[in-house]
C-alpha cells in the first residue's frame, strides 16, 4: 500500500513539474556524476547569472527534490502533514506561479539502478539541453551491488561500476543532437561513452592535448588556486583566491565549457568565476580553529573514493610547514566495495597525514588495522561523541586539520564546530537549521 502511495505521490509532482518547466521553458542544464556535483552547479550559476536569470537546484539532486524545486516549494520538516500541504499547493503554483527564469541548474543524483532512484526516472522529469558528468566512480554501491551475480571480487567490482556507469551515461546520452555534452575524457568511464552521445561534444582534459579545454598546467599556493589551460588555440589563466585540490581544475573547466556551449565568452566565464568565487557549506571551507590552527572543512559528505584521495594529497601539499591531522569518517553505502575502498584510504593516510582520527564502524573494520600495523598515530571511534574529548585534546597548536565525512549519522560539522575559534562561523557550517539540529540530536 506504502508503495503505491508513494508511486501515485510521486507521478503527481512529477506531471505538475513538468507542467511547470514548458510553462517557463528554461534552456536546462544537467549536472550529474559520483561527487562534486553541488560546487559544479554553483560555478554554472555564478558564470551565467552575470548575464541572465538563473534558478539553480542548490542540492535538491532526487526524485522528490527536483519535482519541488521547479514548483519553487519546500520542506521544513519531513511529516505527513508537511507532505500533505506540499500536495495542497503543488497544483496551485503550477498554474499561479509564473515566475520566469532563462536557465534551470539541475543537479542530478542516482542512488540506485531501480526507478525512481536512477537517471532514467530524473529524466522523465527534465531533458537537459546541456549535460555534464562531474565523473563516475563508485557511489551508492550498496543498492547496485544485488544485480551484480559474479561472486568474485574483482569482477563484482566491474559489474557494480558497468552499472553505475549505465545509469550516469543516460544524462549524457539523452541529449538530443542540437544540445551539448560536456566530456572529461580523462576519466576512463566518460571518455567510454562518447561514441554513444548524439549530441555536440566539448571535451576536457589534462592529458590529451587535442582536447577542447586542455589543462596545461595546475598550481596550488598558500592563499591561490591557479589553473592555466587552452581553447582554441588561445592560452587562459584562471586564479583562485583559495588553495583547492587538483580535482577542482576539472570542475572550474567542466563550468566554463558548459558556459562555452550555451553562448558565454570562456574570457567572461573566467572573470565570472575569479570575481564571484565561494563554496556551498561544507565543502572545503577553511576556517581558523583554537590552538591557532587551520581547520579544512568538508564534512558535508565522503561518499566517493576520488575526492577524499585528492583531498588527502592536498592537505598534504598545503601543510608541509604544519602537523597533519585528519578526523575521517565512513564513506557509506558502498556494499562489497567498501573494505577495498576504505583500505585505500588508510594507505593513502600513510602517506599524506601525521595523526588520524577515524569514525565510523567501516573506518573502525578496515582502516584502522592498516594504520596500526604501520604503528602511525591513530585513534578510532564508532561515532562522533565517543570522540569528541579525543578530538579537542589531540588538536595541538598550529596543526593544519581536514574533517571529511559522511552525513548518515556521522554528522562531523560537529567536529568542526567543537574546534571553531569564532563561534559565529557555525552558521557558515553545513546543515543548518532546526530540522537538521533535530536529526543531529538523535545521533550519537
Amino acid at each position: 500500500m506504502k508503495k503505491r502511495i508513494a508511486f501515485i505521490a510521486l507521478n503527481y509532482l512529477r506531471i505538475l513539474s513538468n507542467f511547470q518547466i514548458k510553462k517557463i521553458h528554461p534552456l536546462i542544464i544537467g549536472v550529474g556524476g559520483a561527487s562534486g556535483k553541488t560546487s559544479l552547479c554553483n560555478f554554472i550559476y555564478l558564470i551565467f547569472a552575470e548575464r541572465y536569470k538563473v534558478k539553480q537546484g542548490k542540492g535538491k539532486n532526487s526524485e522528490t527534490g527536483i519535482p519541488l524545486d521547479i514548483l519553487n516549494l519546500s520542506l521544513s520538516d519531513y511529516s505527513y502533514s508537511e507532505w500533505l500541504k506540499i500536495f495542497i499547493k503543488a497544483p496551485l503554483k503550477a498554474i499561479l506561479d509564473h515566475k520566469k527564469y532563462d536557465i534551470y541548474v539541475a543537479e542530478m543524483g542516482i542512488d540506485s539502478p531501480v526507478e525512481p532512484k536512477n537517471m532514467s526516472y530524473l529524466l522523465k522529469i527534465i531533458k537537459p539541453d546541456i549535460a555534464v558528468l562531474t565523473n563516475i566512480s563508485y557511489e551508492h554501491s550498496t543498492y547496485f551491488d544485488p544485480l551484480v551475480t559474479d561472486e568474485e571480487f574483482d569482477n563484482r567490482g566491474k559489474g557494480i561500476l558497468e552499472l553505475t556507469t549505465k545509469q550516469e551515461s543516460l544524462l549524457l546520452t539523452s541529449v538530443s543532437d542540437k544540445g551539448w555534452v560536456v566530456l572529461n575524457i580523462d576519466d576512463e568511464n566518460i571518455r567510454k561513452i562518447e561514441p554513444e552521445v548524439k549530441a555536440r561534444v566539448l571535451t576536457i582534459s589534462k592529458k590529451v592535448r587535442s582536447s577542447d579545454f586542455y589543462i596545461e598546467e595546475i598550481k596550488n599556493f598558500v592563499d591561490e588556486f591557479l589553473i592555466i589551460f587552452k581553447h582554441e588555440g588561445k592560452r587562459y589563466k584562471l586564479k583562485i583566491d583559495n588553495p583547492l585540490p587538483e580535482h577542482f581544475a576539472y570542475t572550474f573547466l567542466s563550468a566554463i565549457a558548459v558556459a562555452k556551449a550555451g553562448g558565454i565568452r570562456v574570457d567572461d566565464a573566467v572573470s565570472a568565476l575569479e570575481k564571484d568565487f565561494y563554496l556551498p557549506a561544507g565543502r572545503m571551507s577553511f576556517f581558523k580553529g583554537i590552538k591557532d590552527t587551520i581547520i579544512i572543512d568538508s564534512s558535508y559528505n565522503n561518499a566517493t573514493l576520488s575526492p577524499i584521495l585528492d583531498l588527502l594529497s592536498f592537505v598534504k601539499e598545503v601543510g608541509k610547514q604544519r602537523r597533519r591531522i585528519g578526523i575521517i569518517g565512513d564513506m557509506r553505502e558502498l556494499g562489497t566495495m567498501s573494505r577495498a575502498l576504505h583500505e585505500e584510504v588508510g594507505r593513502k593516510i600513510l602517506e599524506t597525514l601525521d595523526v588520524a582520527i577515524l569514525i565510523g564502524p567501516l573506518s573502525q573494520q578496515y582502516i584502522l588495522p592498516i594504520l596500526k600495523r604501520k604503528h602511525f598515530p591513530v585513534f578510532s571511534f564508532l561515532n562522533f561523541s565517543s570522540a569528541r574529548a579525543t578530538i579537542i585534546d589531540e588538536v595541538k597548536p598550529k596543526d593544519i586539520i581536514l574533517v571529511k565525512g559522511s552525513q548518515n549519522t556521522l554528522f562531523l560539522e560537529r567536529a568542526v564546530e567543537i574546534l571553531l575559534e569564532n563561534p559565529k562561523d557555525r552558521d557558515n557550517l553545513c546543515r543548518r537549521g532546526e530540522y537538521w539540529d533535530r536529526i543531529r540530536a538523535k545521533t550519537l
